[in-house]
């Protein structure tokens, strides 16, 4: 008999709009019992993930992340140099990482591509450090982060809500001024926002980033100028069918290590606001985090 690989399955059951609240029964009804020895835990506050993850790594083949963007961040960021593999289930409003690596959005599908795994399957991805932080996907800079805070306080999730908090803060936010050094080459810029891109898209298929590559061994820095508003829909188009970068409002730069002071102490880390007051540092981790993708 083959030995079953150990699944820890860890669920935010408040995360994004709610549509893993039946999860339990679904893993257990769809995961091969055959394949998988299969455990559930509840996260109960916010970075109780990371404690999981902290505790129970070691004892499981595969961590499986059900939530949104900030749960896959939580769980992710605590397998960086393991030998565990992170899983992802999409239950949250954005599902950046999620979908680069095209994992199926709908919760079931989710659980029947975890039963279809293969050795080709698992892959080495590269992680982005920043200071003593750590993200997965994006991180972001100037209004980009600005509204992030905006959503995390928001009292509803989801698409809709954050292009009506976009919009409405867009008129009264000023671009900013930076001086970036990536791989000891500086770069002066004036931009509404700077997003630094380890995975393509920043949720809902919104390609910021579409030449990133999760296992290159490099970020994109994408800077988007303050722009006419006449110019939205051209670049909302240009964001949905990854060509953003051929706008003349972004600048795309790429590199291993950035480093600038903020102008602004708000960021987002995977969507997740974070404060830094002081200069910031960034790296690539290559090939630091193992992953099922199906990419």
């Amino acid at each position: 008999m083959s030995k079953k690989d150990k699944i820890l399955f860890i669920v935010n059951p408040i995360s994004g709009t709610g549509k893993q609240k039946n999860i339990e029964h679904l893993i257990n009804s769809a995961i091969d019992n055959s394949k998988f020895e299969v455990n559930i835990k509840y996260t109960e506050f916010a970075g109780h993930a990371q404690t999981i993850v902290k505790n129970e790594h070691p004892h499981f083949d595969i961590i499986v992340a059900v939530g949104g963007d900030g749960s896959v961040h939580e769980v992710g960021t605590s397998l960086i140099n393991t030998n565990t593999t992170l899983g992802i289930i999409p239950a949250g409003s954005g599902n950046g990482l999620a979908r680069h690596l095209k994992i199926p959005m709908n919760i079931t599908k989710a659980l029947s591509f975890i039963n279809s795994i293969s050795s080709s399957n698992y892959k080495k991805i590269d992680t982005i450090k920043l200071n003593d932080d750590y993200f997965l996907g994006t991180a972001g800079i100037g209004f980009d982060a600005h509204i992030g805070w905006k959503f995390a306080t928001a009292p509803k999730r989801g698409f809709w809500s954050y292009i009506k908090i976009t919009f409405k803060e867009f008129f009264s936010y000023q671009e900013q001024s930076y001086q970036l050094t990536v791989d000891d080459k500086k770069h002066e810029l004036t931009a509404l926002l700077i997003t630094i891109a380890n995975s393509n898209q920043y949720g809902n298929n919104a390609f910021i980033s579409p030449n990133s590559k999760l296992d290159d061994g490099y970020f994109r820095v994408i800077a988007l100028k303050k722009f006419p508003l006449f110019y939205a829909p051209l670049l909302v188009y240009q964001l949905f069918t990854k060509k953003i970068t051929q706008s003349r409002f972004i600048t795309e730069l790429k590199g291993k290590k950035l480093t600038f002071s903020p102008p602004s102490p708000e960021m987002h880390l995977d969507g997740e606001p974070i404060r830094i007051e002081k200069e910031i540092n960034i790296e690539v981790l290559p090939q630091s985090l193992n992953i099922i993708s199906n990419e």
